[in-house]
């Protein structure tokens, strides 16, 4: 089994993989839709994503890669306290600020504080936020104090992400590593057959009917045409669950379902 993350070396994706598998080798994916393609072409690998975060929520491009991808699943999941600071050559010189867009958005009341003009920079990882700041002394950069002070750059701020920050980790992949792994908790997608004043309601009815705790609700664009939406949830239980298979059952009265896993 490889483990497959986000790269360059040092993102927090990195650090959560070697958290979590301390001792399995660690492929570096160039972005995230690299990445499913290669679990995708491998499924005996596994990736470890980042799905949602205590302050600004899911994670969009991980539950679209879910829902678009044929196999892989989420398997387990894994939540990592992240801890951002903010490094340049010289702060003086800084007009930019580059890291990864969900650390900008997480760092972002910082950022108004102390660089209220820099011009916001997203780039693919925190790791590559570095890279710029080394190669550019007009770029700061977000990320690890690990990482900033291994490339060389002065940290000269520590704790810039808000209180309370902490990311959920998926481990993906399209074979259950871990099949005798109690899951407590499913994801699906719903596609609602038909649009229809109270639809919303009688999704959510079923759980309510069969005392199946819902987690987490949101609508994400379908891609199809203009006000077209999916539904993502997760709610405790499992597929053996009888609660759960009947929630299940009435569901697909109404909408198209797709697990995107059981953790």
């Amino acid at each position: 089994m490889r483990i497959h993350t986000l790269g360059p070396a040092g993102t927090f994706s990195h650090e959560a993989a070697e958290k979590i598998f301390p001792k399995v080798k660690v492929i570096f994916d160039p972005n995230f839709d690299a990445l499913f393609a290669s679990l995708e072409s491998h499924p005996e690998d596994v990736g470890i994503v980042p799905i949602e975060n205590s302050l600004h929520g899911s994670i969009d491009e991980i539950l679209d890669l879910l829902y678009e991808s044929k196999d892989v699943k989420i398997i387990r999941t894994h939540d990592v306290a992240i801890v951002h600071s903010f490094g340049a050559q010289d702060a003086k010189k800084v007009t930019k600020i580059a890291s990864h867009p969900q650390a900008l958005r997480q760092c972002r009341r910082w950022l108004k504080a102390h660089f209220p003009h820099a011009e916001h920079v997203p780039v693919s990882s925190t790791a590559k936020a570095a890279e710029l700041a080394v190669a550019d002394a007009s770029f700061g950069a977000i990320s690890s104090a690990k990482v900033l002070k291994k490339s060389g750059l002065t940290v000269i701020a520590e704790n810039t992400e808000g209180e309370g920050n902490t990311t959920r980790f998926a481990i993906v992949s399209a074979t259950d590593h871990f099949p005798d792994l109690k899951h407590t908790r499913m994801t699906v997608v719903l596609r609602p057959s038909v649009d229809r004043p109270g639809l919303l309601h009688a999704l959510l009815t079923p759980f309510k009917v069969y005392d199946v705790n819902l987690t987490r609700i949101e609508s994400r664009p379908s891609g199809e045409r203009f006000g077209h939406y999916v539904f993502y949830l997760d709610f405790l239980g499992n597929s053996d669950d009888p609660r759960t298979q009947k929630v299940m059952e009435e569901l697909r009265t109404l909408a198209e379902i797709k697990v995107l896993g059981e953790w």
